[in-house]
């Protein structure tokens, strides 16, 4: 199997570092590894960063790192990218960017990649938290056309298909075999861009844990607890200051699942959420109750008039 072993980064525009960086420390449960004026970097596990934050005029995604495990192996897919015509930067970036070697362009869409090849590791693990984190797990991406994007990942860059929802959002899968590790999807409002980021807990309780937190501070939950149809993976989605976030467990993973199937899968809300079937009957049945409970009402409201009325009358004689 050839391409990038797993998700390793995501970098990040934000037009407010301070907010910004409080926000993935308290709501996302990210520990600080190292910070300037302009840059700050986050991490979850003995990886020196999961999240980049720099300070810019406009925010937005600056870039998505994926690791490859070996250097022979980055540099053969250097040089398929600029057989296939890519610009290609490529360098050392282990003092700027806590990186050995980078090879960063972009997808056809404009999306700004980077494979790179040993990270810095740090020397102990994060501080206890509130919310256990295995991983960040993956990231869904808007394109201008899914065929042409899911072309360049698999062909180009090498990832493999895990599903998709009919021709509009394709699931890949990194080396490390969960379900996705990148989702490109034509349905979002712009033709480039962070749909959102997903960060890995390792059960139920911790998801609910996270859940707990991000209500006491108010954020707002854009899809409360669900089972995804394709991953099969249980968790909740909730707006942050940059960037829509999930924490989700549970998800397939094709190191253990070999023989999974790749589907074409519609796009429907039990596709979205596994919890929703058979809801539909819910609806027609929705209705009789309103007409029961307005007939019920109306019913009470002739039976207490025509009980006044016996009061009036009573009272006259």
């Amino acid at each position: 199997m050839f391409g990038p072993e797993r998700l390793g980064y995501i970098s990040l525009d934000v037009t407010n570092l301070e907010r910004s960086t409080e926000f993935f420390c308290k709501a996302v449960n990210l520990e600080i590894s190292a910070q300037t004026s302009e840059k700050v970097y986050l991490r979850g596990g003995m990886q020196h960063h999961w999240i980049v934050l720099q300070q810019a005029e406009t925010a937005g995604l600056a870039r998505v790192g994926m690791e490859v495990l070996d250097r022979a192996e980055l540099d053969a897919i250097e040089e398929r990218l600029r057989e296939k015509g890519v610009a290609v930067e490529s360098g050392d970036g282990l003092a700027s960017d806590r990186v050995d070697r980078y090879v960063r362009f972009s997808d056809p869409s404009g999306n700004p990649l980077e494979l790179y090849h040993d990270m810095i590791t740090m020397p102990t693990p994060p501080r206890a938290r509130r919310v256990d984190l295995l991983d960040i797990q993956h990231l869904v991406l808007s394109v201008r056309d899914s065929q042409e994007a899911y072309d360049f990942y698999t062909g180009v860059v090498g990832l493999n298909i895990s599903d998709w929802l009919e021709r509009s959002t394709a699931f890949m899968h990194f080396k490390n075999g969960w379900h996705h590790g990148i989702g490109i999807s034509k349905r979002g409002l712009t033709g480039n861009g962070l749909n959102h980021i997903c960060f890995q807990p390792p059960d139920l309780d911790n998801v609910m844990r996270a859940r707990a937190a991000v209500h006491k501070m108010k954020l707002p939950i854009t899809q409360d607890i669900l089972r995804h149809g394709p991953s099969g993976s249980v968790g909740f989605y909730f707006a942050g200051e940059d960037t829509v976030i999930e924490f989700s467990y549970g998800a397939r993973n094709y190191s253990v699942e070999r023989d999974f199937p790749r589907r074409i899968l519609p796009i429907s809300p039990v596709t979205i959420d596994q919890w929703q079937t058979g809801l539909e009957e819910y609806d027609d049945m929705e209705e009789k109750i309103v007409e029961e409970m307005r007939e019920l009402a109306g019913i009470a409201q002739r039976d207490r008039t025509s009980i006044s009325q016996m009061l009036r009358t009573a009272a006259r004689t």
